[in-house]
């Protein structure tokens, strides 16, 4: 009896020491990782709207880019991995590749220079633009405007050489270009997934996709694959980036290793085998992570959690790390129509705004207010303000770059009035005479009746900077006479509205953008001059941004003059109002090794190299204190 006894608790024993080693296991193979931004399941590009989450995402399941961005030199240079010979033509604006022969979709399906030509004229289609309602930018190559406009049914400037060699040429309108290798960022994608019965032509009219039924390529092509709720831009399984997609399901994204890549230019090939990526409250983001329900969360931003976080991290078991962000929140104008279409009315609304407050409150300590489009991250701002240092024989060519010129409009409703006098807002919504120490709503005469100054904004669920604009925005609006209604709407609802994907239903919207690697605003603005963002029209604003393109190749200091004068005129015509620029803190369990957000500016580059392990090497700071002395320094200056 006892032999049997002792028998029962020996298997109750390994059961349990080998359920605790299932979870052990399990602890290093999976990385759950919370975010603040919702998705809005577009994994399939750029062209289709840009949230964070969603670029998160792409950027771990697509790869193979014919360039990379080099963090350490800040340039783009050719990927080791997959251009393996090329030259450029004499004039410099065609560039003749040869790509490897080992690189391979995750299914296995070779990657070859269709795959390349056919990712430039899927996502540059008038098909894609009537499927999804957006479509890639393609003036940078010779032929892109025809193309993208539908004129012509081939890309002139895409050439296909070869099962393995293609050619790109760039527009003339794009030499010089600053940030000329940008122009070759061109990551693969499947015909064979996306448009079955297509095929990537070449002939001397250029590079084109064609139907095998005899038909024109069009959006019938792509209505089931792309159209569907199920479709790739949300449902990619056939893809060749360091993660693969497992499943989504609205709010939780789980990617798993791809078993055929081949690793990044730096030989970096992913060690943790699984992610989890959700969507959280970033009100209980750290509080999941205390509770061992998240593993790692990205781009805190808001004080209160930051504050937790860092006490946190001060207990031993958890790591933070700092780095400062290349955007800016921001109230973006839907100027197309209405009261905001007038500069002066944009200006008035900018004095109405204690941008000060609303970052200290929101921010704390860990965010500044802004002048302008740019970000407190990027290279022309440290550069224009002092935190980097000129090279020695430098001195004098820095001189003259100062942030002066970008004009900020300080809180000041009463000259917001004035301007709104001028303006022709005069009458009150009963047609008297407008009285500001009466106070109400101003108006003034349309074409049939009275127009009032009531404007309306959007802003992001959960987004915490939205309940602050009652006292930092929508009251000082009514001292000088403006009414603001504020509704809060799903984030990707949201970018649909700012990218004109649906009706322009508002006037006003408060969001946030990071700028990638490279800064060109040129494609905002149509030949007129008009914004597609908000609807501006600036011609002499179009000329800076496509001056600001064209500055020669390594003349990193011309490139900053010249944004520095664009940054100037986009605040001129009040282009948005910009509210504050701040610190990114990723907070996470200590077990997290090798992680540097800072190095590469983003976690997805970052959990390339990181690992998963116990074991912490001599030389590394105690689990906590890391990133205490960045978060300090960002914000000295």
């Amino acid at each position: 009896m006892k032999k049997w006894i002792a028998l029962i608790l020996a298997g109750m024993m390994m059961l349990t020491l080998c359920a605790v080693h299932a979870e052990e296991t399990e602890r290093y193979e999976e990385l759950v990782v919370g975010t603040g931004t919702a998705f809005s399941g577009n994994f399939l590009s750029d062209a289709l709207g840009s949230n964070t989450s969603d670029q998160d995402v792409r950027k771990l399941i697509h790869g193979y880019s014919l360039v990379y961005w080099n963090t350490e030199h800040n340039i783009y240079q050719f990927s080791n991995k997959v251009v393996t010979a090329g030259f450029t033509s004499e004039d410099g604006r065609t560039y003749t590749l040869a790509l490897a022969r080992e690189l391979a979709y995750n299914d296995g399906t070779p990657i070859t220079a269709k795959d390349y030509a056919f990712s430039l004229l899927l996502l540059g289609s008038t098909a894609l633009k009537e499927v999804a309602g957006g479509s890639l930018d393609l003036s940078w190559i010779q032929g892109g405007k025809a193309y993208q406009s539908g004129q012509s049914a081939k890309l002139e400037g895409l050439r296909l050489l070869g099962d393995y060699q293609l050619s790109v040429t760039l527009d003339e309108s794009y030499a010089p270009y600053f940030y000329e290798l940008k122009a070759m960022d061109i990551s693969p994608l499947p015909i064979s997934v996306i448009a079955p019965n297509c095929d990537v032509i070449d002939d001397e009219g250029g590079a084109y996709i064609a139907n095998s039924f005899g038909d024109t390529f069009s959006a019938a092509n792509l209505m089931d694959t792309l159209g569907s709720e199920e479709g790739y831009i949300s449902y990619p399984k056939v893809t060749c980036g360091p993660y693969q997609l497992a499943n989504y399901d609205g709010s939780t994204v789980t990617l798993e290793l791809n078993g055929r890549y081949i690793g990044d230019e730096e030989g970096n090939i992913p060690a943790i085998p699984r992610i989890i990526y959700k969507y959280v409250n970033p009100d209980e983001a750290i509080d999941l992570l205390g509770n061992d329900q998240l593993d790692l969360v990205v781009r805190c931003a808001r004080n209160e959690q930051i504050r937790d976080g860092m006490a946190l991290a001060g207990g031993g078991d958890f790591a933070m790390k700092a780095y400062s962000r290349t955007g800016l929140s921001f109230i973006a104008f839907c100027a197309q129509k209405g009261p905001t279409a007038d500069l002066n009315v944009r200006k008035a609304i900018a004095m109405c705004l204690d941008k000060n407050t609303l970052t200290s409150e929101y921010t704390g300590n860990f965010g500044t207010p802004v002048n302008g489009y740019y970000g407190i991250g990027q290279w022309m701002f440290l550069m224009a303000n002092g935190s980097m240092v000129p090279e020695e024989g430098q001195e004098e060519e820095w001189a003259d770059l100062s942030m002066d010129r970008v004009q900020g409009y300080e809180l000041n409703p009463e000259e917001a009035g004035r301007l709104l006098d001028e303006a022709g807002w005069i009458l009150t919504e009963k047609g008297e005479s407008y009285d500001p120490a009466q106070g109400g709503v101003r108006a003034k005469p349309g074409a049939d009746a009275l127009i009032p100054l009531r404007l309306k904004l959007i802003y992001p669920e959960t987004n915490g900077a939205g309940p602050l604009l009652a006292d930092t925005f929508t009251n000082h609006l009514a001292q000088a006479g403006i009414a603001l209604e504020t509704e809060e709407v799903p984030f990707d609802e949201l970018l649909k509205v700012y990218y004109g994907q649906t009706e322009r239903n508002c006037d006003m919207i408060l969001l946030g953008t990071n700028f990638g690697d490279v800064f060109d605003p040129s494609g905002e603005y149509d030949e007129n001059g008009v914004s597609r963002l908000n609807g501006i029209k600036d011609e002499e604003l179009r000329e800076l941004a496509i001056n600001l393109r064209q500055t020669e190749p390594g003349n990193a200091t011309e490139y900053c003059r010249r944004w520095l004068a664009y940054q100037a005129r986009r605040s001129e015509v009040v282009s948005e109002v910009p509210i504050y620029s701040d610190a990114y803190l990723d907070f996470h369990v200590s077990i997290l090794r090798n992680y540097e957000p800072a190095r590469t500016g983003n976690w997805t580059d970052a959990i390339r190299s990181a690992i998963l392990s116990d074991f912490e090497p001599e030389e590394e700071e105690p689990a906590g204190e890391e990133g205490l002395e960045e978060v300090e320094e960002l914000f000295e200056k």
